[in-house]
């Protein structure tokens, strides 16, 4: 997807719940295309769709909702508590996200921003230009996330532990994106470290 002339394409990454909706929001208002992984994994295992057959094969259908879709809410609370069965859920379905992401790169120039959850995880650092990570701390994202989800902080603490730590993340990246305080600051460190470099002079 990257080392193509007058293109570089930026991987966004983080932990959950560390504010990555809120940088690829300002980057999409900044008139930057972007796509978030997440949405094409729910594309993916839809009904009808390249994973929903084999997710079902080995997951069985008691991860079904009432209209034969999958929920999402089931298989999670089952994935996230046996690691074997979320890396086999990953298997399956990214290679349908890879797919997605390249045909939304395939002929565009300038910068392009992609939101990738397990970008380290998945081994998707090889093909983006740089990588950025948003920051936060452990305690801000079990509070969003239990604010946001509804989950118990057990739960929380789960998601969490199946992610590489977000310390780790920021070792490696290119872009450190520090959520610690306001959603405008957030804000503001996205237009100093990414909206003003000379990341835009592709």
């Amino acid at each position: 997807m990257s080392k193509v002339k007058n293109r570089i394409v930026l991987g966004v990454t983080g932990g959950i719940a560390s504010g990555k909706t809120t940088v690829m929001r300002v980057l999409a208002n900044a008139g930057i295309p972007t796509i978030g992984a997440d949405g094409l994994a729910h594309a993916c295992i839809r009904r009808g769709k390249p994973a929903y057959g084999a997710i079902l094969r080995y997951f069985g259908k008691d991860i079904l909702a009432s209209n034969r879709e999958i929920d999402r809410h089931r298989l999670g609370k089952v994935v996230f508590a046996d690691p074997k069965k979320r890396r086999q859920l990953e298997k399956i379905v990214h290679p349908c996200v890879f797919q997605g992401l390249r045909r939304f790169v395939r002929g565009k120039t300038g910068l392009v921003a992609l939101d990738i959850p397990l970008l380290y995880e998945a081994g998707y650092e090889k093909w983006v230009d740089a990588v950025v990570v948003v920051y936060a701390s452990k305690d801000s994202q079990i509070e969003r996330l239990r604010r946001r989800s509804g989950l118990s902080r057990r739960d929380a603490l789960q998601r969490l532990a199946a992610q590489m730590p977000l310390a780790a993340k920021c070792r490696r990246a290119d872009i450190v994106l520090r959520n610690t305080g306001t959603r405008s600051a957030l804000e503001q460190e996205v237009r100093k470290k990414i909206l003003t470099t000379d990341l835009l002079q592709v």
